[in-house]
């Protein structure tokens, strides 16, 4: 065997060795339904949802600042890392920006299939794109009294994260008739005013109008 035979014969092993141990495999998430997602800067970033089995705490993100085949999404995976704390359906997420800081607030939903009843100790979940890490934040005022999903979330001014509706979680789901204010820089809660308000609903769009109106369409089943 020649000195370049053997030359050859070492790196192609050290290439398969190399391939082994520290390929990278595309990741691709399962189809779903009842995730939240939120877009911060141009990363849209998706958050649990029902698999067809059951919720799932993962968290991962499409990266749209550049063209890319749409049938092969340049999707990345944060689960392993900084998948959420509980498996989470129909959850509302909302992005407040401080100082070019981003933070995701991620509030109720369902956070177990298995019992619908299970409300736990915390309704607001806040996950940092830059670090990656998330927070359970503690908030003043009066709780909402129950646990709600299937409701959206709308900022105004950056500051307060507006929730109108929705459902309770439990066996007998309930519609609830509430406007639900979180101010995310004080960390406070406080209740909007229902009168005139629109009927109980939830599965519905939200839209803040350029006049300061909140829109609230109710999706037709």
């Amino acid at each position: 065997m020649t000195c370049k035979t053997y030359k050859s014969l070492i790196l192609c092993f050290v290439y398969i060795v190399s391939c082994l141990l520290f390929r990278v495999e595309s990741f691709t998430p399962v189809g779903r339904y009842a995730h939240s997602a939120v877009l911060v800067g141009n990363k849209i970033y998706f958050f649990g949802g029902f698999n067809g089995k059951t919720c799932t705490n993962e968290v991962f993100y499409l990266d749209i600042s550049q063209k890319f085949n749409a049938e092969l999404p340049p999707w990345t995976d944060l689960t392993l890392n900084s998948g959420i704390g509980f498996e989470s359906c129909w959850a509302a997420a909302a992005v407040i920006n401080n100082d070019n800081n981003p933070n995701i607030f991620l509030i109720g939903g369902l956070t177990s299939l298995q019992d619908e009843n299970e409300l736990g100790s915390q309704q607001v979940y806040v996950f940092n794109p830059k670090s990656d890490q998330w927070a359970m934040p503690i908030i003043k005022g009066e709780e909402p009294a129950v646990r709600r999903r299937n409701f959206k979330a709308i900022v105004v001014d950056n500051e307060n994260i507006l929730a109108f509706g929705g459902l309770t979680t439990g066996d007998a789901a309930t519609l609830i008739k509430d406007m639900m204010v979180l101010n995310a820089r004080e960390l406070t809660w406080s209740y909007g005013n229902v009168v005139n308000a629109p009927t109980t609903r939830d599965t519905y769009t939200a839209t803040l109008l350029l006049d300061g109106k909140l829109e609230l369409v109710r999706e037709l089943l």
